[in-house]
């Protein structure tokens, strides 16, 4: 009987391939993840709320699937550079090996949109934490002037006095 590890083409154009496929994977992963982000930036005011935790559920789900994406293209970029005696892709030719080139370019897209990604979500951040502040400061400002209407606002309480002389 035949395991699929033995029937899996060793060479390293098939590990680029496949590399490459994952790598595609991803980065339409990341495409999603940016839209998302990109919404999150307009809903970060603090008045949509709910929306805001649906973006960061799918966010969540989409951070899984990239992570077995890339567990995957560890353990095919590590055969890679084990059947090939290398420590990097830089030590394979890129005239020598299909799709050595594309993988190349696809990971420099992954990089690009990662970064792209990372400066939104800063600039998120920053927006969550501004907002956040104000919140912070209203209720500060709410429980002050509570404070001062319980304090100043307040009339006693005025009972009248009835005296009743009970002898006839």
């Amino acid at each position: 009987m035949n395991n699929i590890k033995s029937t899996f083409n060793k060479s390293p154009e098939a590990y680029i391939e496949r590399l490459l496929e994952i790598t595609n994977g991803k980065y339409a992963y990341l495409q999603e993840m940016l839209k998302l982000t990109t919404e999150q930036a307009n809903v970060v005011d603090g008045e949509h709320m709910e929306r805001l935790e649906e973006i960061l559920d799918s966010k969540q789900k989409i951070i899984e699937k990239v992570d077995k994406l890339d567990d995957e293209f560890e353990v095919y970029f590590h055969r890679l550079k084990t059947e090939n005696g290398i420590k990097s892709l830089e030590e394979l030719n890129v005239s020598d090996v299909k799709g050595l080139k594309e993988l190349k370019a696809s990971v420099s897209n992954v990089m690009g949109i990662l970064k792209e990604m990372s400066e939104l979500d800063k600039s998120n951040n920053s927006k969550a934490k501004e907002v956040m502040e104000n919140i912070r400061n209203e209720l500060k400002n709410i429980s002050a002037a509570k404070k001062v209407n319980n304090a100043y606002g307040s009339t006693p309480v005025q009972t009248e006095s009835y005296f009743i002389d009970k002898k006839k």
